[in-house]
């Protein structure tokens, strides 16, 4: 494992080469209501989960699109191979390929890589964060007032997301919705924002960009403050400065979440 941002980096490169290389035929599906899956999705997650099983033969690796493929507990890879799907369907530069490690049920390592940035963002617990080598670090801010705010873009999954954003809007600087949370936990730790919040989430988004934020010097936790677990779904990553103020503003809040939708399946060429 001593070699693991190295082999992570390798492995999200492979990725891309296979979700570009798909690129030219793009086909798509929707797997739940307002949400699409893609072949390149499919092409780069079969890339890097086979890069990173000839490197770990007996590592369990959980995708978006696949599931579970059933190995060693003790280390555990999470890929998300195209986070920001629909920016990537309609040419929007705001995606990213994202793997994060667990170790023993502990996050350990991440890696996100900003396909059209060239950008490679990654950590290993207790190393610092990086991006393409260079060391970077969360903001300084200390206002919830002064503060940039990313937000959710599904707001059909919460029923909190509208009630939520009136109060959030009000206190904050400014919103920015970017549609992708591996392209927002980048910009957490960089420094270029102060917050992402994340409405019934789903590990495979904040399984990487957790250890970089909390390496970059953020604070990664759900809306009361408390550690994740595998089954937190409502996430708050910040600066860390700015924390307790989002914490008290959301944690008084209802949690009320409701799926909406149909299974209707349909596959449209973009050509």
């Amino acid at each position: 494992m001593e070699d693991i941002a190295d082999i992570l980096q390798e492995a999200v490169r492979e990725g891309n080469k296979a979700l570009q290389g798909a690129r030219s035929g793009l086909m798509y599906r929707h797997k739940t209501y307002k949400e699409l899956v893609t072949n390149c999705d499919i092409a780069s997650e079969n890339a890097i989960a086979g890069f990173l099983s000839g490197k770990f033969q007996n590592a369990k690796i959980f995708s978006e699109e696949v599931g579970e493929i059933v190995g060693d507990e003790e280390i555990v890879f999470i890929i998300d191979p195209l986070d920001g799907t629909h920016n990537f369907i309609h040419n929007i530069p705001f995606y990213a390929i994202s793997i994060g490690v667990y170790s023993k049920g502990v996050p350990f390592a991440g890696v996100i890589y900003l396909p059209e940035f060239q950008d490679c963002l990654y950590a290993v617990k207790n190393e610092g964060a990086y991006l393409n080598g260079q060391v970077i670090h969360c903001s300084d801010t200390e206002r919830l007032g002064e503060s940039l705010i990313a937000y959710d873009n599904q707001f059909h999954k919460h029923e909190s997301m509208l009630k939520n954003l009136s109060p959030l809007s009000e206190r904050c600087f400014t919103l920015r919705i970017f549609g992708s949370a591996c392209v927002d936990l980048c910009g957490v730790a960089r420094g270029w924002m102060e917050a992402r919040i994340f409405h019934q989430t789903k590990l495979v988004d904040f399984a990487a960009g957790q250890v970089i934020v909390e390496e970059a010097g953020g604070k990664v936790t759900d809306f009361q403050g408390r550690p994740l677990t595998l089954q937190t779904t409502d996430v708050l990553a910040s600066n860390g400065r700015i924390h307790s103020q989002l914490v008290e503003l959301l944690g008084t809040q209802k949690v009320d979440s409701r799926l909406r939708g149909n299974d209707k399946v349909c596959i449209c060429n973009s050509q």
